[in-house]
């Protein structure tokens, strides 16, 4: 991996009610010991045209995005200063329709979105690949407009996503009781832009996908996701989650997740106080497929009225071959200052979904 020697990132918005502009920079430094390494500048301005009313809306817009290298310890006879410049058209529309149910003290919601990008093909293949992957699909990537993640690659595409939620609303408080989301995208060309050893795609649709959320109880919320592909593809991944929460500082996590030749995992997490002062924290993560625990931490949080103080035993499998790591964590926390030692709270927040680092 690269270390980013600086990093820096610009977002702007200038919103007129007629023609909004945008704008998206980065310009960072990728530097380590071997391979290539250098600058890369990327800016990508954006024209929108937002229109909506009460239950529709529709927003066409177009992007320039720009990107440029100056490499170093490059490959004879490559570039060290290649370019890439991509137009990228879309059209955003969707309806939000409503209904009182019959219990009137409830309103659900059918709210059905497309979304049709057009990119055109631009040959990449000079450019190195920094911090750039594919990632896994779900509701967030099934609408976004470049199927990599990160400034190396601009997917060239035709494609609509099609995609349809639901919601049961709460009319007193605004809570939602239930969310169900179905979404794909279909494809009216082949993509040629891939990564380094990857093929490119040339499936006609992608998988579909279905999100799940409802609150059980008033303090028990069950999360589902779901992905599949058409004819004898079958399940590609799952993940289901159930979350008790009776306050902000109490919460345990049970998780299982699946991916198709690749993962079985089963995972427990927590955040609980035993007194005033003292917190137990915890996670374990086995893997069924392999038979073994993958990772475990334990950990108590102490606080006081100016200042706090982190322990974390952790042990993990940390390299491809098997090899684990042992390590004990301590952290004081200064509160309103600084924080001391090792970055405990980071690892409690990666491990533990809706723990807050943010002593009370």
């Amino acid at each position: 991996p690269y270390q980013r020697l600086p990093q820096v990132l610009v977002s702007a918005n200038w919103p007129s009610g007629i023609v909004d502009l945008a704008f998206d920079g980065e310009l960072v430094n990728f530097d380590r010991d071997t391979g290539v390494t250098g600058w890369r500048l990327n800016a990508a301005p954006t024209v929108s045209i937002p229109m909506s009313r009460p239950g529709w809306f529709v927003t066409p817009a177009v992007t320039f995005d720009y990107t440029r290298y100056q490499l170093s310890d490059t490959q004879p006879g490559d570039a060290t200063e290649p370019t890439r410049s991509v137009p990228i058209s879309s059209l955003d529309t969707g309806l939000v329709l409503e209904r009182t149910m019959a219990n009137a003290d409830r309103i659900q919601t059918i709210e059905p979105r497309l979304l049709y990008v057009d990119i055109p093909y631009r040959d990449q293949d000079g450019l190195p690949v920094f911090d750039t992957i594919t990632p896994d699909l779900n509701l967030v990537q099934l609408y976004r407009k470049n199927r990599f993640l990160g400034g190396d690659r601009v997917g060239d595409t035709q494609q609509l996503s099609v995609g349809v939620t639901s919601r049961i609303l709460d009319v007193a408080s605004g809570r939602e009781l239930m969310t169900a989301t179905v979404g794909q995208t279909r494809y009216f060309d082949d993509r040629q832009v891939a990564l380094p050893g990857m093929a490119a795609s040339t499936f006609e649709t992608s998988d579909y996908i279905a999100e799940l959320s409802f609150l059980l109880l008033r303090n028990v919320n069950f999360d589902f996701g779901h992905q599949w592909g058409t004819g004898e593809n079958g399940t590609t991944q799952s993940e289901a989650r159930l979350q008790y929460r009776p306050a902000n500082d109490k919460i345990l996590n049970l998780a299982y997740r699946f991916r198709r030749d690749s993962l079985e995992q089963g995972d427990v997490s927590w955040s609980w106080p035993v007194s005033q002062q003292w917190n137990f924290v915890g996670r374990y993560n086995f893997s069924f497929r392999d038979q073994e625990v993958l990772e475990q931490f334990f950990g108590l949080e102490y606080e006081s009225c100016c200042w706090g103080l982190r322990l974390v035993s952790r042990r993990h499998i940390s390299t491809r071959d098997g090899t684990r790591d042992s390590s004990f964590g301590l952290q004081l926390v200064l509160k309103g200052m600084t924080s001391v030692g090792t970055a405990a709270d980071k690892l409690l927040e990666r491990g533990i979904l809706g723990y807050s680092a943010d002593l009370r």
